[in-house]
């Protein structure tokens, strides 16, 4: 079955605003602390805002997308996450109003990405769709860093909070012109809120393990920049050399849907699962810039790999892609909790501590993945992948 291309589109552009959010993650830790004066934890706070903002989206999406059409969805939330971003521009300095704006900004990307994984879900090639799109959000997410790092460079917050509007309108006018046939991507019996869902073992199971790697491997991205400056690079060189990392790293997130696709999801979750806690462990602890960037590549090659898999496991767990609308916006406020912990750790016990919970992270996510039985494929082995 030809993938459509429309909505491909349109899903790339909603996967990336939650990789700017990404983007915005580090560099704006580190400068929260730099220009404002805050602490560790309350700057974690207000980087994992828009991810707190998607996992509350989860709990909203479907009622969303049962009482508005597909084009109402893009118009309401498109103007309000732009709006909340020029908000946070004006008022950075005001904590409260940050905090608010982005915990809305996040709600709106959780509703929109929701709706895209929906649609994806009833497409018999899903896992490589998933990690079609996400390989372009995540090339995109390293433009993003080296924009978003110039742009505080100049400007402080408000440079950053500026660009990170200007990167939303763009998305969300390429999301709005795709073509999108919303009759096609969304059947009709799926929209029926009366439909519940499934609750077991291998459900909860599932969305916890994806929800605790993405946790546990962002602890490291979120203080990646700080842990950039004390081995001597400074923003630009940062920005420039961790966004190639992350450009590079995009072929992963369709690596991923591939594997997941043709051999199932186990075995590569598990080798993930290593090669990421290896990875942070030497990043985090080396005083070398030349280690610290090589540590880089296993460590944030896994988090795109394995980010697909989880989206098509989750897919997999019902037929209406009502748990795909959930599971990806609770994917993604991972790295709410690991902003949130991350500096919460650091505050009380150093950076090095965040290597040992990376790693404790990882050995959990092994054992959740023993809970769970996906399925396997049911895509025949001579399709292509895009």
């Amino acid at each position: 079955m030809p993938k459509p291309k429309a909505l491909l589109v349109a899903a790339a552009a909603a996967y990336s605003l939650s990789t700017l959010f990404s983007a915005m993650k580090p560099i704006l830790l580190t400068r929260l602390v730099e220009q404002l004066g805050l602490n560790e934890a309350l700057a974690g706070l207000v980087v994992a805002m828009p991810f707190v903002g998607l996992a509350c989206a989860a709990l909203c999406v479907r009622w969303f997308v049962a009482r508005f059409s597909y084009r109402a969805l893009l118009w309401i939330f498109s103007a309000a996450l732009v709006g909340c971003e020029l908000v946070c521009a004006v008022a950075y300095k005001h904590t409260a109003i940050v905090l608010g704006a982005q915990l809305i900004a996040g709600i709106s990307v959780g509703v929109l990405m929701g709706l895209m994984s929906r649609m994806i879900t009833h497409h018999p090639e899903r896992d490589e769709m998933f990690g079609f799109v996400d390989m372009i959000a995540v090339l995109l997410m390293s433009l993003m860093i080296a924009v978003i790092g110039q742009a505080v460079g100049w400007s402080g917050l408000q440079g950053g909070y500026l660009s990170a509007a200007a990167i939303g309108s763009v998305l969300t006018i390429i999301m709005l012109l795709a073509p999108v046939n919303e009759t096609t991507a969304i059947p009709a019996c799926t929209t029926n809120t009366g439909i519940e869902l499934t609750m077991n073992i291998q459900a909860i199971a599932t969305v916890a393990m994806g929800v605790l790697f993405v946790t546990s491997s962002g602890l490291g991205f979120s203080f990646m920049f700080t842990l950039a400056q004390n081995l001597d690079m400074n923003y630009a060189s940062a920005s420039r050399q961790i966004g190639t990392l992350l450009f590079v790293s995009a072929i992963a997130c369709w690596v991923g849907g591939w594997c997941s696709g043709r051999f199932g999801p186990r075995r590569p979750l598990a080798c993930a699962f290593v090669t990421c806690g290896l990875g942070w462990h030497i990043a985090i602890n080396t005083s070398n810039p030349q280690v610290f960037l090589l540590a880089l590549v296993p460590a944030v090659f896994s988090l795109q790999f394995c980010f697909p898999i989880f989206l098509a496991i989750s897919a997999d767990l019902d037929r209406t892609g009502h748990w795909a609308s959930v599971a990806t916006p609770l994917l993604t406020s991972g790295f709410a909790w690991a902003a949130i912990s991350a500096g919460y750790i650091v505050e009380r016990s150093g950076l090095p501590t965040l290597a040992t919970a990376t790693v404790a992270g990882m050995l959990a996510c092994s054992l959740l993945l023993l809970l769970t039985r996906p399925k396997p494929t049911d895509r025949p082995l001579s399709a292509s992948a895009t």
